[in-house]
């Protein structure tokens, strides 16, 4: 990635936030199912540490939320607020786009900077900080028994990630502090998975999109 990214660091606190939003937003989606205790909590652990532990595994790490407790307790301490909150204020629901929209930034974006620390080529960086942006829904998925958001058509989950991986590895070839890339990627992928969430925008079918391109009239 060049010496562009000599002073890139991943600050810890930034990790423990990442986990809080991805923890809570598993534990407010959770709770309308209607899990039981055991079920919020483990739902909320996954959101908060799944993705992190892919990123970890995939550059050859033992994942941080096994060494470090402080990754473990933040997920549950978010889990259990958030299901304290709801208790006391039913609109708390209401704010899992917002929570799930921080959670896909954050992890993205350390995802990308832990990649390029470690020596991760661009393609490697990106796809190394779109997994540990959605592995935690993954899990969150898999574990509700729902088809797997990511792979279906729907709201802009990986897309919206994707978009903002690029672009922060776009920005850090530009003179830019590293901080101004970082902000401008996370407004931009919280911006397009709230906007989704909230707006109801829909990734395309492949199917629609090959018939597009076979005819030749892709609209924009």
């Amino acid at each position: 990635m060049g010496d562009e990214y000599g002073l890139l660091q991943v600050p810890a606190w930034i990790d423990l936030l990442a986990i809080a939003a991805g923890a809570l937003s598993g534990a407010a989606g959770a709770v309308r199912p209607r899990f039981d205790l055991i079920g919020v909590l483990l739902v909320a652990i996954l959101m908060g540490l799944g993705g992190g532990i892919i990123r970890d595994v995939l550059l050859g790490l033992r994942p941080v939320a096994v060494t470090n407790q402080s990754y473990l307790i933040t997920a549950v301490a978010a889990g259990l607020g958030s299901m304290l909150l709801l208790t006391v204020m039913t609109r708390w629901v209401q704010l899992f786009s917002l929570f799930d929209a921080l959670a896909l930034a954050l992890f993205t974006i350390v995802g990308v900077e832990k990649a390029v620390l470690y020596g991760a080529p661009v393609a490697g960086a990106v796809f190394i900080g779109v997994s540990a942006a959605v592995g935690g829904g993954v899990f969150r998925d898999i574990i509700s028994g729902q088809p797997v958001e990511i792979v279906r058509r729907g709201s802009w989950n990986a897309a919206a990630a994707l978009v903002g991986a690029v672009l922060f590895v776009a920005l850090r070839t530009l003179p830019l502090p590293v901080a101004a890339a970082e902000a401008t990627a996370f407004a931009v992928i919280v911006g397009v998975r709230y906007c989704s969430l909230h707006f109801g925008w829909q990734t395309a079918e492949a199917g629609d999109l090959l018939a597009k391109v076979t005819r030749g009239r892709i609209t924009p």
